[in-house]
């Protein structure tokens, strides 16, 4: 159990917790929460997308890490994990004596993601009379915990002036000892209070609630100890060399930090295999003309803003424009929404229509406390729109980038196939965001930056558009490492 206010050097903590979880569970409480640190400095679309400590709860979920807002919901699942064994799964046996109370236990395993069962593998507790006592009690126990559709059991008793709630808890624990399932109880004497048990030591909390919370988390550490580790990739196409020459070129440079060019920036990602759709810079109409009959099919065409700006946040976006006139009508479109937006109009940015699919946005920026910091959510205008954006530290495997992916619920279901559409190529950006994590781990220098939008396809992943940041490395000051 661990009170922590910061984490030293951040990717060694990650990896000595990873392997110390694997052995014994890790529970954390963590003060002062910084929930508008990087919303009022942000620049990119990435940082600005960060919500409360959304980065945090990453870290120390990717770290196998237990990490709780109450400390005395943190005491409450210690004592589970002290005296219980970790659920098989997410199924739960429900006992209770009241059915308002086995309504209420119910209802809460359906809002943590517990799925409430009976002896039946039917979806309603298991009812007991108001009157039931001891040996009802360690029958029924007896019975669920045999029963292979349950995992857990929540055993809840509602006292009445006459009853023996010390004998129902020892009952309980009686039979609950040895078993292989864990065993969690909120049997209240009729004062309020809890009662004192003689039996092996099951977890009897005033609220059913409770018992609902620990099980939840006991079931989330095991899904977490059942995941696989992943395999790291190998990629034997990086161009270090080649990336190295673009960061020092910029660094050269007066002023020696800022935003990339388009061109830089497609270099360095070109230089890590990450594919980028070929973009034409064009000052005037006429360039834009000649690059269009060159392309020779639909285009797209967007305004040149000064990074980190995007042309999509004023709906400077023009796609599928054909022929001479289209492109003509186009470029005085942009010009008029540029200039209304009070921006300064300097060109367009002229590519070929990509084909039709997903628009994701996969972002980082460098956390002061944490290093880098991997984003993934919906792209395109719909970038940061509400709490879609999942962040991580950059991922190492497959797995790790797939628990990315799903844990951004937009990205995951366009990638299933919204609405009837064609599933997209997953693999594809697995593989772009782990050679995008692998770029942030070997070229500190880059600290902030928006791939968006990513356009996912059915057959493959390209950047339609990337903005990044650079500065010259400085020496970290720690008080501690890891």
């Amino acid at each position: 159990m661990l009170y922590v206010e910061s984490f030293g050097n951040p990717e060694r903590f990650t990896r000595v917790a990873q392997r110390v979880s694997r052995r014994k569970p890790i529970l954390v409480i963590k003060g002062r929460r910084s929930a508008e640190r990087w919303r009022s400095q942000a620049r990119s679309q990435t940082a600005a997308a960060l919500r409360g400590d959304a980065v945090i709860d990453a870290v120390l979920r990717q770290a196998g890490v237990l990490r709780f807002d109450s400390s005395e919901e943190l005491f409450h699942v210690a004592q589970l994990f002290e005296s219980q064994p970790l659920p098989s799964g997410w199924r739960v046996g429900i006992v209770s004596n009241s059915p308002s109370v086995a309504t209420l236990v119910a209802d809460a395993c359906a809002t943590r993601g517990l799925e409430a069962r009976d002896v039946r593998g039917a979806p309603y507790p298991v009812l007991l009379g108001l009157g039931a006592g001891a040996r009802e009690y360690a029958a029924r126990v007896y019975e669920l915990l045999r029963e292979a559709g349950i995992d857990a059991l929540i055993v809840c008793y509602v006292d009445r002036l006459d009853g023996d709630p010390e004998s129902v808890l020892d009952a309980i624990s009686v039979v609950s000892s040895g078993q292989r399932k864990p065993v969690v109880a909120s049997v209240v004497r009729s004062d309020g209070r809890l009662p004192l048990s003689s039996g092996s030591g099951v977890p009897n909390f005033v609220f059913p609630e409770s018992c609902v919370a620990v099980l939840a988390r006991a079931a989330e550490r095991r899904a977490w100890l059942s995941r696989p580790l992943g395999v790291c990739p190998q990629y034997l196409d990086l161009d270090r060399t080649a990336a190295r020459a673009v960061i020092s070129s910029v660094l050269a440079r007066e002023p020696p930090s800022g935003w990339l060019s388009l061109a830089d920036a497609e270099a360095l990602l070109a230089s890590y295999g990450i594919p980028f759709a070929a973009s034409y810079r064009c000052r005037d109409l006429e360039r834009a003309l000649a690059v269009a009959r060159e392309i020779g099919g639909p285009v797209a065409l967007k305004a040149d803003l000064a990074a980190p700006g995007h042309a999509s946040e004023i709906d400077a976006v023009l796609l599928g424009l054909e022929g001479e006139e289209g492109v003509r009508s186009g470029w005085r479109e942009l010009e008029r929404r540029v200039r209304a937006a009070g921006r300064e109009w300097t060109g367009a940015m002229i590519q070929r229509l990509a084909a039709s699919g997903a628009d994701i946005l996969v972002g980082a920026f460098s956390d002061p406390d944490l290093g880098s910091v991997i984003a993934l959510g919906l792209g395109g205008h719909r970038a940061g729109l509400g709490e879609t954006v999942a962040f991580r530290l950059p991922p190492a495997t497959d797995v790790e980038t797939d628990e990315l992916i799903d844990s951004c619920r937009g990205v995951a279901t366009e990638l299933d196939g919204f609405g009837g559409a064609a599933a997209l190529d997953r693999a594809a950006l697995r593989e772009l965001i782990l050679r995008f994590a692998l770029l942030l781990g070997e070229i500190p220098e880059v600290v902030e930056g928006d791939l968006n939008p990513v356009r996912c396809t059915t057959n493959g992943c390209v950047v339609l558009d990337a903005r990044v940041r650079i500065e010259r490395r400085r020496p970290v000051e720690r008080v501690k490492t890891w």
